[in-house]
């Protein structure tokens, strides 16, 4: 048994400990180098009140300043959700609750952060594999400038430097994108950037990797993220220092080679995606950060303006929700319940903003029909049961 394995299981053994009075362990998610994250209901008043994510420390006996400087990184997020006055931002974070030390636990550092039970970015590109429909692609990338918008709107502005799509989660339960890990996150200084090389080598935007970061750095790795889910494949992947080039010089090569590649635009793997959203990633991907987006809403505007050819230039809401079906049906038959899931999703997101997309009770209590059938075959049975339940309430007329 190694120690990381020694470790895990001498944490695992805390499971059913009650930390701080409050927070019952009731599920090991999983642990690395920094400790474990479990899933714990908190009590008030001894009272279960709701599920958290507790984030428990390897390292033992901590002093509150030692566990502070552990968890600066949630405390910043924490700090900037206090300020943050963006409602719409706000909801594609994750909350922090509470911090300390846990004499329960050996005086481990303790952290409780909202709970999001679902996959990482990542993990949803692979399941799609050669590509994701640019429809549901645009809805995460939204999301993400959504989250983006409210960083670098705080005075001084807040940089993640660490996007990547296994730093954002996307929650099973809503379908919403959420931004993880202010591991490596900087306020911007008076002289306009964030200092330091930061981040994921192949996330990296240009100047970061001279030590400059700016808000269109975050945008240069959106770019990134939305490119590779799009195709399937990293738009500079094919990249590979020669062995001749040190390992510390290899960020220095990657940006020469980056200047003289030419990125074939997404469309050329993936039909679904139209020339406005070619232009956009495109943008995104531009060594320049001043001929980039001059800003995450900016670019929020633009992925509202894309062509979402997963409903092919239909003219009316209406026409969008029925392509969307027509796909979802699709992917029912053929057994792709993620896929239809996110379909279902895509058009109850279209009738949101046009309610009159759906006319009737029926229609609706349809597309909710279809949604717990979709649910059902990606093996998620409460959300099955969650739009059986709406399909009831419209057949009932909403009672």
């Amino acid at each position: 048994m190694t120690g990381g394995e020694a470790d895990d299981r001498e944490l695992k053994g805390l499971l059913g400990r009650v930390i701080d009075g409050r927070y019952e362990l009731r599920e090991f998610i999983g642990g690395g180098a920094f400790g474990a994250v479990f899933r714990a209901q908190q009590r008030l008043l001894g009272v279960p009140v709701r599920q958290v994510a507790v984030k428990l420390s390897r390292r033992g006996g901590l002093t509150e300043e030692i566990a502070r400087d552990q968890f600066a990184d949630a405390l910043l997020l924490a700090g900037a959700l206090e300020e943050m006055t963006d409602a719409q931002a706000r909801d594609h974070l994750v909350a922090v609750y509470d911090a300390g030390v846990a004499l329960e636990a050996g005086r481990r550092g303790f952290l409780v952060m909202e709970h999001v039970r679902g996959r990482t970015l990542g993990e949803e590109f692979a399941a799609f594999g050669a590509g994701v429909p640019a429809a549901s692609l645009i809805r995460w990338g939204r999301q993400i400038c959504l989250a983006l918008r409210g960083l670098h709107g705080l005075v001084p502005a807040l940089l993640h430097r660490d996007l990547k799509p296994d730093n954002v989660l996307v929650d099973g339960l809503t379908g919403r994108a959420r931004v993880v890990d202010f591991g490596l996150a900087a306020r911007l200084i008076e002289r306009g950037h964030a200092p330091g090389a930061a981040g994921a080598l192949h996330y990296m935007a240009p100047e970061t990797l001279k030590g400059e970061s700016v808000p269109a750095s975050d945008l240069y790795a959106v770019g990134i993220i939305l490119y590779e889910g799009l195709t399937g494949k990293h738009p500079y992947g094919h990249l590979h220092p020669p062995d001749r080039v040190p390992v510390a010089l290899h960020g220095d090569w990657l940006q020469e080679a980056r200047l003289t590649c030419v990125v074939p635009p997404p469309s050329a793997l993936n039909y679904t995606v139209g020339p406005s959203l070619d232009d956009l990633v495109l943008r995104c991907l531009d060594p320049d950060p001043r001929r980039r987006f001059a800003s995450a809403g900016e670019l929020l505007r633009a992925l509202d303006g894309a062509e979402r050819p997963a409903a092919p230039r239909a003219s009316t809401p209406a026409q969008q929700v029925a392509r969307l079906l027509e796909q979802a049906d699709a992917q029912l038959a053929s057994g792709e319940g993620g896929a239809a899931v996110r379909s279902c999703l895509d058009a109850w997101e279209v009738v949101e903003r046009h309610p009159a997309a759906l006319r009737s009770r029926r229609e609706r209590a349809d597309l909710a029909a279809r949604t717990a059938r979709a649910y059902e075959l990606d093996g998620n049975g409460f959300q099955a049961a969650r739009f059986r339940r709406r399909r009831d309430a419209e057949l009932n007329g909403g009672r």
